[in-house]
């Protein structure tokens, strides 16, 4: 692992954490909640966003900030994909560890119950 590595994916990691967590405060999302980033983790591993509600019951499926969080979650995968295929460790900020977390949760559960 060189250390340009570790560099630019930790940078990577610091701006996409606080643009999701932009978006999580934009949407009124509390990243806090478990069962809210459970629900969130399940849209984004469904990658099926068509009437699903989530939070207060607003239709996230018609909102541009709700679809740009599922980007950036997306981005935020891939970029501990890849880091992690270097042998870099990449974490970011609280919202962005609950995410993780929770897309891990969901993972399990939708891989055990298959």
């Amino acid at each position: 692992m060189s250390e340009f590595d570790l560099k630019y994916y930790n940078e990577e990691a610091s701006k996409l954490a606080l643009e999701i967590e932009r978006k999580l405060v934009i949407l009124g999302l509390d990243w806090q909640d478990d069962s809210t980033m459970r629900k969130l983790a399940l849209e984004v591993l469904e990658v099926n966003h068509a009437g699903r509600q989530i939070g207060s019951g607003a239709e996230f499926s018609q909102d541009q900030t709700y679809e740009e969080l599922c980007g950036l979650i997306g981005l935020m995968n891939k970029l501990m994909g890849e880091a992690a295929g270097k042998g870099v460790s990449v974490h970011g900020n609280d919202a962005w560890k609950a995410i993780a977390r929770a897309l891990w949760a969901q993972k399990e559960v939708r891989d055990t119950s298959v």
